[in-house]
């Protein structure tokens, strides 16, 4: 019987855990955009970690190869989530979406009341909306780094 209470506490005391409320958001992708980002670039002949400058990049940066997508915008990736289906609409729904920036959601992820955590997980899902003429692709992605403690 304590087994069995036991039991119930830990579950109830889980759900408990796993009912914060994520958001799902929304980056928008302008691969016509010809906007540089600066990012550092680390010193590769000693493994000292020190920095030897700077370097400008493409800030939207589009791979593909085979079925696999990586999306770049300035120094983070987003690959696509294979899980789900891309979306594609119309242009008129581009109104109807609010989006949000590389700053603002690295924000929300560290203002996250979580100690260690995936950038992605704490988001219930990211999305890269790319222009095409008369249409809008979705694409589901998953923000790929690695393990983050704040």
């Amino acid at each position: 019987m304590k087994y069995i209470i036991g039991l119930i506490l830990l579950l109830c005391s889980m759900n408990g855990f796993s009912q914060s409320k994520k958001e799902t958001v929304y980056l928008f992708f302008d691969s016509a955009n010809n906007e540089k980002c600066k990012v550092e670039v680390e010193f590769s002949s000693d493994n000292d970690g020190k920095l030897d400058g700077y370097s400008l990049i493409k800030k939207y940066r589009k791979e593909v190869y085979k079925k696999n997508i990586t999306f770049y915008i300035c120094k983070e990736s987003f690959i696509l989530d294979i899980k789900d289906k891309i979306d594609t609409c119309s242009t008129k729904y581009l109104n109807k979406i609010h989006f949000d920036t590389i700053e603002t959601i690295e924000k929300k992820r560290v203002a996250s009341k979580h100690i260690n955590v995936f950038k992605n997980s704490v988001f219930q899902k990211i999305y890269i909306v790319e222009k095409l003429k008369d249409k809008i692709i979705k694409y589901p992605v998953i923000w790929t780094t690695d393990l983050v403690e704040h």
